[in-house]
């Protein structure tokens, strides 16, 4: 915003929060429906890896995790906003409301296995669970930023 004469400190707090706003929505609405597809499969497979014995478990998790880098890194590109890994036009409450339920679901499942109380079917419902979770919010979050 340029202007000639002098801004007092309400209207360059609002300009400045409108920026803000705009980053966001500009941010969330590029976000291609296949990233959060993808990355939503990937958590769940993650998730899942535990049923296989010994280290493959280990080993389906580190190549899932470089999986999701590398799609994060294509949807980055994609949207044509250039963010690092600690600043993004993410507020804390979408961090939470993005992650949040999915982490939730991964150490309860971690928890009932290690406590002896899951039975076979606990991993798949809890990958079920997360893909559903981080898919739905992703696509969700997406869809509102483009109306607005």
């Amino acid at each position: 915003m340029e202007t000639n004469r002098s801004i007092n400190a309400p209207d360059a707090s609002a300009a400045l929060a409108e920026v803000r706003r705009s980053r966001a929505r500009v941010a969330w609405s590029g976000y291609p429906a296949w990233y959060w597809l993808l990355t939503g499969a990937g958590l769940s497979a993650g998730t899942a890896a535990v049923l296989l014995p010994d280290w493959w478990g280990l080993a389906v998790v580190a190549v899932v995790t470089s999986g999701l880098v590398k799609v994060a890194h294509l949807a980055g590109r994609r949207r044509g906003v250039c963010e690092g890994w600690v600043r993004s036009a993410m507020t804390a409450r979408e961090v939470l409301a993005l992650y949040g339920p999915a982490a939730v679901v991964i150490l309860a499942d971690a928890v009932a296995q290690r406590a002896d109380w899951w039975s076979p079917w606990s991993p798949i419902v809890a990958a079920v669970l997360v893909f559903g979770l981080f898919t739905g919010v992703g696509l969700t979050f997406t869809a509102r930023a483009g109306r607005r």
